[in-house]
């Protein structure tokens, strides 16, 4: 069997277990309501039956489900495909009917973090927070310059072709493994094809609007990156007309399999903050006085992403040490925020111009941690207004 085939069973194994405890810790919590708890284990079941065969998948039941977690978990688990495991004689309650502190323990190292389980959190919150974990392990295991490297090509490369894909990634397409075919995405596609955000390439949403659709981008709509599609009524695509101010022509690509984008956490979570950070060193890079690092640091290359200082002779030094976030929720964002146990005194959050609005709300979360927040174009406001700029 290839190795690329082992890891994939091992893939869905593991995401098997992680379901399989996720529905442990929520059948031992007296106080969960009864009907979010069958919501979760419905959810969990759901995961469980797309890591089998089709032909297995269809004999799990909710019944068998729930018992099978009472006992030994091999005839819940798909089979292991490498090396053997314990997993298959692991049980995981007690003689008392509660989780064991090992089912912790397997969700916190197949990166679940506490709050998921004390919270019940849903399988996709879940699977975003594993992919966005794993993304960050990824990149901190680079090298400086492959560092550097990896994060503008997640701004600029998160889809197309795989042809061209692995052109760009070059050394570091056979490391990356955050891909998904766009083949598998109904959401984006339309009469076969779909279609690029012009800003981050990253397939655009389509939905149906009477006999036309509705394609726009989830991130930069708010930017006018939006249209309108009539279908062709034949073997070609249909017709798009931008309907917002930014919505310049795109060129339609197949949804064929060698079609590729990164998936939704890993361009939430690591395309849309790059292209904030490149937007605004692009923004202030030529300015007199202006010295700019692009993502600094040897030991901790993702504490922040930006420095940016104006040195004007006779002046005081000015430096902005600045962390761009692009998260649709600032009040998760704030939450996130404040629970990070080391955040930079003096960092400047960077916030999407749209989200000017909620910067006030933000910046009274993080407040007493010595943080500022801004947007992309009042911190460039700011660096002009250091520079002697006058716009």
């Amino acid at each position: 069997m290839a190795v690329k085939n082992v890891a994939a069973d091992q893939e869905r194994r593991d995401q098997a277990l992680t379901a399989c405890c996720m529905a442990a810790v929520a059948e031992s919590d007296p106080v969960l309501a009864p009907a979010r708890r069958s919501r979760l284990l419905m959810d969990c079941l759901a995961v469980l039956r797309a890591a089998h065969q089709p032909e297995r998948a269809a004999q799990i039941r909710m019944k068998e489900f729930r018992k099978g977690l009472r006992g030994p978990l091999g005839p819940l688990l798909p089979p292991a495909s490498g090396r053997p495991d314990r997993f298959d004689s692991m049980e995981l309650f007690d003689a008392q009917g509660l989780a064991r502190d090992a089912v912790k323990d397997l969700c916190s190292e197949h990166l679940v973090p506490l709050a998921a389980l004390e919270q019940h959190w849903s399988w996709p919150r879940v699977r975003a927070e594993q992919d966005e974990q794993r993304l960050f392990g990824f990149m901190r295991r680079l090298a400086p310059e492959d560092y550097r490297h990896a994060r503008t090509l997640l701004g600029r490369h998160a889809a197309g072709s795989v042809r061209e894909l692995s052109r760009q990634w070059d050394r570091l397409w056979m490391r990356f493994d955050f891909f998904e075919s766009v083949a598998d995405w109904p959401w984006c596609q339309v009469d076969g094809w779909w279609y690029p955000c012009p800003v981050c390439r990253w397939p655009m949403r389509a939905v149906r609007s009477g006999p036309q659709f509705d394609v726009r981008c989830e991130a930069h709509a708010p930017r006018g990156v939006h249209y309108r599609y009539t279908p062709s009524g034949g073997p070609g695509p249909g017709e798009l007309i931008g309907t917002g101010k930014a919505a310049v022509p795109v060129t339609p690509l197949p949804a064929s399999a060698d079609h590729l984008a990164v998936s939704r956490p890993v361009w939430r979570y690591g395309t849309l903050p790059v292209l904030l950070e490149l937007q605004l060193r692009d923004a202030v890079v030529d300015l007199p006085y202006v010295e700019l690092v692009m993502w600094p640091g040897e030991q901790r290359p993702d504490e922040y992403d930006l420095h940016i200082t104006v040195a004007v002779p006779g002046k005081r030094v000015r430096h902005w040490r600045v962390d761009a976030k692009a998260w649709e929720s600032v009040v998760a964002l704030g939450a996130a925020l404040t629970n990070r146990p080391a955040l930079r005194k003096g960092l400047t959050i960077v916030l999407p111009d749209h989200q000017q609005s909620e910067q006030h709300f933000l910046a009274a979360q993080v407040r007493d941690r010595g943080v500022k927040v801004t947007t992309v174009s009042r911190l460039v406001s700011d660096i002009e207004k250091a520079c002697g700029v006058v716009r």
